[in-house]
């Protein structure tokens, strides 16, 4: 009998073993897809350019390696209650006068698909372009956002302390311009780095070698991110401004790694993915390595963003109450503090609203119709992928889109200072 129980129970812990492995599985180039692609003069060199976007964004991890990150089966989801609100129809500005905010998604922004919760309830929902519900979508630097709640998971669990120096986790950044920044500072994009962007981009095209963002690396000394985060200097005063670089999220990614000793993608699926009732796969684009991109390679659905919306609304709980993402986290940031907002005055961004980037998160203050304000908790990406959260009237507001592109202040005007403003506007708790 005791033999037997011993043997029961060593069934279920490799039963579970195997169950965790599985979640997270790493899967290669989707050779007939690119094929595919390719009759229509789209490649793994160009799948990502201006002209392409709209239509591949929802199918980018086709292009490369990725991890496929599977759903909690042991946690069905509870379907989201309705509260339809009509907001397609209203009417928001572009530089040509108004339109309803139909017009102005579908047509202007090139948006896939919306998802808006009021209190928990299904407000609305639209999927552009024959995409369905269970459509992944490249999130583009939504996913930086992620990649610090895992690092706010892990300082919750006392594995990670971000004021000390992000040598302390990655002793192979010395003599680097990252051997005198905090982990914090790195978090919040203030870490000094200097970085020349390739022509054209908002990035080195040396780091996207290293991830095989665009196929294999064709550096030979370019094959992981740290290769890549070697070769930077300092350029700026640590701390001081706020400059905005995806080889800092990559870098807090790794520290989340060494802390947790596990790759991000499994990171992700335990502390995270599989605790928040999500409904279909996640799938985080990766290199050679199975280094995952941690500052914008992940595809989820438009449904899922919400989800993490909502959990982030709900003080970082889940359905069932259980506490996934750290209050505290959520709290610092929308409180923020006087250095974020400092370096936020420095930077570019500071044209386009009041507020700070903190944690890799944005906290942004919307003009409304009534000559107030609302404030707003982002993630962004630059092609128009957005989760927006107002703690105030408990609204999430999440979208995928492919406007060409990268950060043009048209979109970024018009998502922030009109789409966004009129759907709060339209929120029970604002319109009383």
């Amino acid at each position: 009998m005791k033999k037997r129980l011993i043997n029961t129970l060593i069934g279920i812990v490799i039963s579970t073993q195997i169950a965790s492995v599985n979640a997270v599985e790493f899967k290669p180039v989707d050779t007939e897809f690119v094929s595919q692609a390719a009759a229509f003069a789209v490649t793994q060199d160009n799948w990502d350019q201006a002209a392409n976007a709209a239509v591949t964004f929802p199918h980018a991890y086709r292009f490369t390696r990725h991890m496929a990150i599977a759903p909690a089966n042991s946690n069905p989801v509870e379907p989201w209650r309705e509260a339809p609100i009509e907001l397609l129809s209203l009417k928001a500005n572009d530089l040509d006068g108004p339109h309803s905010l139909e017009v102005l998604l579908r047509d202007r922004l090139k948006n896939h698909s919306m998802v808006v919760l009021n209190n928990g309830k299904l407000a609305h929902q639209h999927f552009f372009n024959d995409y369905g519900p269970e459509q992944t979508h490249l999130q583009m630097s939504v996913t930086k956002s992620f990649t610090s709640i895992l690092a706010a998971i892990s300082v919750a669990e006392g594995k990670l302390d971000m004021d000390l120096p992000i040598v302390s986790y990655l002793p192979e950044l010395k003599g680097t311009g990252f051997e005198n920044a905090t982990v914090q500072e790195v978090a919040d994009m203030r870490s000094g780095i200097g970085v020349k962007f390739s022509q054209g981009k908002l990035w080195d095209d040396r780091m996207t070698e290293a991830q095989d963002w665009n196929g294999d690396s064709q550096y030979s000394n370019m094959r992981s991110i740290m290769d890549y985060a070697k070769v930077l200097d300092n350029y700026r005063p640590i701390g001081k401004v706020y400059d905005y670089l995806d080889i800092n999220t990559e870098l807090l990614g790794k520290v989340v790694e060494k802390v947790q000793g596990k790759p991000l993608a499994e990171v992700f699926a335990a502390k995270l993915w599989h605790k928040i009732d999500v409904e279909n796969p996640a799938r985080w684009m990766a290199n050679r390595n199975g280094e995952v991109v941690a500052s914008g390679g992940l595809n989820i659905t438009t449904r899922d963003l919400a989800r993490v919306g909502q959990v982030i609304l709900n003080g970082g709980k889940n359905l069932r109450g259980e506490q996934v993402i750290p209050t505290a986290f959520i709290e610092s940031l929308m409180q923020g503090n006087d250095k974020v907002r400092h370096s936020w005055r420095q930077g570019k961004e500071s044209k386009l609203a009041k507020g700070w980037y903190q944690d890799q998160f944005r906290v942004l203050y919307l003009p409304n119709s009534k000559g107030k304000t609302y404030k707003v908790l982002a993630m962004v990406g630059i092609h128009g992928q957005i989760l927006a959260m107002d703690l105030e009237s408990q609204t999430v507001i999440a979208m995928n889109s492919g406007f060409g592109d990268m950060e043009p202040p048209r979109m970024a005007l018009m998502i922030f200072k009109q789409i966004i403003p009129a759907i709060l506007d339209a929120m029970p708790s604002h319109r009383d």
